[in-house]
């Protein structure tokens, strides 16, 4: 006799909802990129690019959130509380320093993977705060 708990269905959704987004945003990005290097592309073009390649990076955004509205047990929903609030934070503080060492001519820009710095954070603040619960 198992002791294994079904996985819950908000679990379920947003697993889906985060590999649907990644693997558009694969397909997007691959395909874009190619796209953009076989030819001369007009300005608008290279925006609109752009623009499709993040879009569903702020989808995986939303389905973080989601998550946290859809989660029903009101302890796990505080620790998934914790772990935005810790990874943002941690992440801005990265980029916040990142950004005065270019100020200063330390670096040579500011970092250009935001977006890649929070999903790190937002993963090690994850088992940071289960340690610490």
């Amino acid at each position: 006799m198992s002791n294994r708990q079904p996985i819950p269905g908000y679990i379920k959704r947003y697993s889906l909802r985060v590999f649907l987004c990644m693997a558009a945003y694969m397909i997007i990005l691959l395909s874009g990129i190619s796209y953009a290097k076989s030819a001369d592309l007009p300005q608008y073009i290279r925006v609109i690019l752009a623009l499709a390649t993040a879009l569903p990076i702020c989808g995986v955004f939303w389905a973080v959130f989601r998550l946290l509205v859809d989660i029903d047990d009101e302890y796990q929903r505080l620790l998934f509380a914790k772990q935005i609030l810790l990874g943002t934070a941690w992440a801005l503080a990265i980029t916040t320093v990142w950004e005065f060492l270019a100020v200063y001519d330390v670096l040579e820009s500011g970092p250009k993977w935001t977006g890649v710095i929070w999903f790190i954070t937002f993963g090690l603040a994850g088992g940071y705060v289960r340690l610490r619960a």
